[in-house]
């Protein structure tokens, strides 16, 4: 496939692995009824994806697996432990801290960063329309959380610190795993940051307790499956293969889909309901993704023309 094919489905593919993964609730929610913390939740979103590829890799394409260099370790345990692995336990460190909705915020602040570290580490331009698609997208999820209108609820000085550090933590995810994508074949880099992410979460998780957990709830199981497979190996397979061909920061902008699928399905599958705030917020940020993404000398119509109000 040319490389121009590849650039135009790369895009594409990182919307559709944010897609995915904001399907997660849809399995999470059967975890959690069972007894599971989120922490156990998402260690077990790791443990199965890895459990699935690194084998699969190492049976089929062993060469891939072999380390170039053991310097290159640290590529996979900054991705997996430090980033993938303590973006999720930052992340509801925040929650308990604070509010759900102001988690989500801070963990979404890490466009912002990765723009940033991106320019420094990987000498990527921060062009206009990355500046406008990230103060959209962002603004788009301070509405979502009620920041402008009082919803949220203040943000403790240790929520605000926790919550920065799992903007950071998953921002160090998508930079690491771009930098190895240089020595490394994509799905090499999936399965060692998977790998990573257990070792990372383990210790803070209870892993013997959701065993028992297993055992006594059999429907837990494919939820387990679902979560694992569904919303993190195909998902963050896709996204690793297409961030070779995507400069990292524009990846992260298109990521926003993710918070805008969760709260879809909440609204069409558990009937959660719709507010001005909703609808305004998944305008803006559907808005960052196109404009990120438009080639505005081909359009005859403002950027905006093309965005419509979704019901969120």
């Amino acid at each position: 496939m040319k490389k121009n094919a590849l650039l135009s489905m790369g895009p594409a593919a990182i919307l559709l692995a944010a897609v995915l993964w904001g399907n997660v609730g849809l399995f999470t929610r059967s975890l959690y009824s069972a007894g599971f913390t989120p922490v156990q939740a998402s260690l077990w979103r790791a443990i199965i994806a890895a459990a699935i590829l690194v084998p699969v890799l190492f049976i089929t394409r062993p060469a891939s697996m072999k380390l170039k260099s053991w310097k290159h370790i640290g590529y996979f345990l900054v991705s997996g432990t430090f980033g993938l692995g303590m973006a999720y336990i930052t992340y509801f460190m925040t929650i308990e801290a604070s509010t759900l909705a102001m988690a989500a915020v801070m963990l979404y602040s890490s466009p912002i960063v990765v723009t940033i570290m991106a320019f420094f580490l990987l000498k990527e331009k921060i062009t206009f329309r990355k500046k406008i698609s990230l103060i959209l997208a962002f603004t788009g999820c301070l509405v979502m959380a009620g920041v402008f209108t009082g919803g949220a609820g203040a943000l403790s000085l240790k929520g605000l610190g926790i919550g920065f550090l799992s903007g950071v933590t998953y921002a160090t995810y998508h930079l690491t795993s771009k930098m190895a994508l240089k020595h490394y074949e994509p799905m090499t880099v999936a399965g060692y940051t998977f790998l990573f992410s257990v070792f990372g979460m383990i210790p803070f998780a209870d892993f013997g307790r959701t065993l028992p957990l297993l055992a006594a709830h059999p429907t837990a199981i494919p939820a387990v499956l679902g979560v694992g497979v569904l919303c993190t190996l195909i998902p963050y397979t896709i996204y690793t293969l297409a961030i070779r061909n995507v400069e990292i920061g524009k990846a992260t902008i298109i990521s926003f889909a993710e918070p805008l699928t969760a709260v879809v399905m909440g609204l069409v599958v558990f009937r959660e309901p719709l507010t001005m705030n909703s609808t305004l917020a998944i305008a803006m940020m559907l808005a960052s993704v196109v404009i990120v993404n438009a080639d505005m000398r081909k359009l005859r119509l403002p950027a905006f023309s093309h965005v419509a109000l979704a019901r969120y």
